[in-house]
């Protein structure tokens, strides 16, 4: 969908406004708030962002050209990004044979050098010999 770039309002009594440098070329990438083109007054100059992100389609109005204000002078091809994977699928599929993640992580051995515990096991039998474990 294409967004128009049009000339802003810039003072009370200003009807209309000089083109001046264009910073980006028909064609170009633009990100939301990248300085596409200045407008001059009598009084100032001002930089018009883009809109949002996308390609800057045609240019309307050139560097020296009169625009009023509310005209349009360019527009922007907006890009619209790939969907990503949902419902928190991975990205790659992953074989059933292959461990998972939290699996592989439990199967590991433990301090002692056998089996981790559980999630949520007593810990008493890791107390040293001749104590006992506080719980």
């Amino acid at each position: 969908m294409a967004v128009e770039l049009t000339v802003p309002q810039v003072g009370e009594s200003i009807t209309e406004v000089q083109i001046g440098p264009w910073r980006k070329s028909e064609g170009d990438a633009v990100a939301k708030g990248d300085i596409l083109v200045e407008i001059e007054t009598d009084k100032v100059t001002v930089e018009l962002p883009a809109p949002s992100d996308g390609r800057l389609g045609k240019v309307l109005k050139t560097a020296g050209q009169q625009a009023r204000v509310g005209e349009v002078i360019a527009s922007i091809e907006e890009t619209v990004a790939a969907p990503g994977p949902t419902g928190g699928e991975p990205a790659v599929p992953v074989p059933a044979s292959a461990p998972r993640a939290d699996k592989a992580a439990s199967a590991r051995p433990g301090p002692g050098g056998g089996q981790a515990p559980e999630a949520g096991a007593a810990v008493a039998a890791a107390a040293p010999a001749g104590r006992t474990a506080r719980t």
